[in-house]
């Protein structure tokens, strides 16, 4: 047998590691490679998703911005979301993203940035419906008339606080979980002089804010119907909840001031001429004689009914009430009316709202819109009139004349917000329309209104049931954590002459100043000119003849505004020309500016810009 020697000879333990370390570093540098396009096909899909639904948002809002019309008016109020921290003295506006955001974008050891929550509501017309649940078949409020809004909501504090109102009954003791019409939602805590819901704030009292973090906020579109009640041969059910259309119980089904198509309905615009006033007097048909709306808690037939001096008003605040028994051109009549009354002591709207004491659920009202409108509408010779929209005068001469002032604070009352001003330029916002993002009450206990089979019962339940549906009804944009609203009358700058300045030739856009990160250093700094290189862009300016001056006669025409020389509000107001013939000027562009958080990381967030050409009067 013959034997050969081999040659060969097995791997040292040195070559090993090498080739396993050549390995793992070949591993690692495929696995950065894969990973890197992943994540760059994950941001790719995230933004083009995010491209996909603002031009979906773009759609929607040109629609309405294209159906404006000046038969109405036009509010867009410029403010910071209050952003108050407790342990700073309630002067900081900076609000978090969310709990994990440590960003300082002002760089004044604070984390978060200044968040803008603007406004903006105007008239349109076109085809609108209510977006309450039908209660009858075939009996939907729609109109063709209607006021769109566009804001920031607030949700309620889910607190657990019982209302000592004996007329609430049992089952509305709380209405964080039972929402009504009545609910302005004022959540102020006079101590600290702090809307305890408001945006970006932290509570005082312990208690939690669902609006603390822009990321848990949400834009609303709120459609507010203009529709006049039907009169005398309105189709109605034979029997709904055991009232029947024959007979006396026939009056509780129809439309009424205060109720279209069996839904509750303001009866007025104007938050302060919302109240209904009753004339004490029982029916002993068992049935109103007075205004009424047939979800009223307090409904009953079969005998005399003991009524209260004022029934409370339906408050577009809160969230579940979108018609009002209006039209635009009584709007108009009203608004210059009780702006242009002789009486000084019923011009304004604190005449008729006294909200002294904002802490209350509900405030009360002095004057109810039926005392109200047997003077305005009956007795012409008595001030408040429609005869009193003579006195109105736009302030040609570069002063504000009183009745001028008062058709602006009209103007601002009429916003589904609540605000209050002692004057016109120190405006503070109440509160803001309720929303939720799931109903608060999502199955109800059977015999949680009394016994089920009973048809009272049932009413009471369907009622409660389309009031939880509405609370998210207004959603526009979820998690959109900041809404900017400028406007421009599409002019420029002509003592702008040189091509390095980022200004030149630029339309200039008007609201509260601000300035953007152009040099992309992660900070905002506003000092400097904002043109030189290097410095940070500012893009909107304050409107620069806000203030009286003789050589401007839109000197007091346009904003009014609060905060000195820096406001942390600015309310802007376009409207009707006077009966004098003298034009209130209109923009020419709306600019909207959003962000919007990613649901997948609350960290990040994508900024949208839109500009929309406002109608001209021609198209009215």
């Amino acid at each position: 047998m013959i034997r050969t020697k081999s040659n060969q000879r097995a791997f040292t333990i040195i070559e090993i590691m090498v080739t396993v370390g050549i390995l793992v570093l070949i591993a690692a540098g495929v696995s950065t490679i894969f990973t890197s396009v992943a994540d760059t096909v994950n941001t790719g899909r995230r933004v083009a998703e995010l491209n996909r639904y603002a031009a979906q948002l773009e759609r929607v809002m040109r629609t309405d911005f294209e159906n404006m019309t000046r038969d109405g008016f036009l509010v867009i109020t410029h403010q910071y979301a209050p952003g108050d921290d407790p342990m700073n003295g309630f002067n900081d506006r900076d609000v978090q993203l969310s709990p994990a955001d440590s960003s300082d974008q002002n760089n004044n050891n604070d984390p978060g940035r200044p968040r803008r929550v603007d406004e903006i509501m105007f008239f349109a017309r076109g085809d609108f419906e209510t977006s309450r649940r039908t209660i009858a078949p075939g009996m939907v409020a729609r109109s063709s008339e209607a006021a769109i809004y566009y804001g920031h909501g607030q949700k309620r504090r889910p607190d657990l606080e019982r209302s000592t109102d004996p007329t609430l009954g049992s089952q509305q003791a709380n209405l964080f979980f039972n929402p009504f019409v009545n609910d302005n939602n004022i959540r102020f805590n006079v101590a600290s002089g702090m809307n305890q819901a408001g945006l970006g704030t932290q509570s005082t009292d312990g208690g939690f804010n669902p609006n603390q973090y822009a990321s848990d906020w949400a834009l609303l579109r709120h459609v507010t119907l203009l529709v006049k009640p039907q009169t005398s041969g309105q189709d109605l059910p034979d029997e709904l909840f055991g009232y029947t259309r024959i007979g006396p119980q026939r009056a509780l089904l129809e439309d009424s001031p205060r109720q279209v198509a069996l839904q509750p309905a303001a009866r007025s615009i104007f938050n302060s001429l919302s109240q209904t006033g009753f004339d004490n007097l029982p029916d002993t048909t068992g049935g109103f004689v007075t205004p009424k709306w047939f979800g009223d808690r307090n409904i009953q037939v079969g005998g005399p009914i003991a009524l209260p001096s004022y029934t409370d008003p339906a408050m577009r605040s809160s969230g579940i009430v979108d018609i009002v028994t209006d039209d635009l051109s009584r709007i108009r009549s009203m608004l210059y009316g009780i702006a242009g009354s002789t009486d000084i002591a019923f011009d304004e709207p604190t005449d008729y709202w006294a909200r002294s004491n904002p802490n209350r659920i509900r405030t009360p009202m002095d004057i109810s819109y039926d005392e109200f409108a047997s003077v305005f509408w009956e007795d012409p010779a008595l001030s408040p009139s429609p005869s009193g929209s003579s006195n109105v005068a736009l302030p040609l001469t570069g002063a504000s004349s009183p009745q001028f002032t008062n058709v602006r604070a009209w103007m601002i009352d009429a916003l589904p917000s609540i605000w209050e001003f002692s004057t016109i330029d120190e405006p503070t916002q109440l509160s803001r329309i309720r929303y939720e993002d799931v109903p608060t009450r999502l199955l109800f206990a059977a015999n949680a209104f009394g016994n089920p089979s009973d048809d009272n019962t049932k009413r009471l339940r369907t009622y409660a049931e389309a009031n939880q549906e509405m609370l998210g009804s207004a959603v526009f944009v979820p998690k959109c954590t900041e809404f900017i609203v400028e406007w421009s009358f599409g002019f420029i700058d002509p003592s702008i002459t040189s091509p390095a300045d980022p200004r030149y030739k630029q339309m200039r856009w008007h609201g509260l100043e601000r300035w953007i990160d152009s040099n992309n250093d992660g900070f905002i700094v506003t000092t400097g000119n904002g043109v030189d290189a290097g410095e940070d862009q500012i893009v909107a300016t304050y409107y620069d003849k806000r203030t009286t001056v003789a050589d401007d006669p839109a000197a007091e025409l346009i904003v009014g505004r609060a905060g000195g020389d820096t406001p942390d509000t600015e309310i802007a107001t376009f409207g009707y020309p006077d009966e004098f013939g003298n034009e209130w000027p209109w923009p020419k562009y709306i600019r909207i500016t959003m962000s919007i958080a990613d649901p997948n990381d609350l960290n990040i967030e994508e900024t949208f810009q839109m500009v929309f050409e406002i109608p001209d009067a021609s198209v009215n």
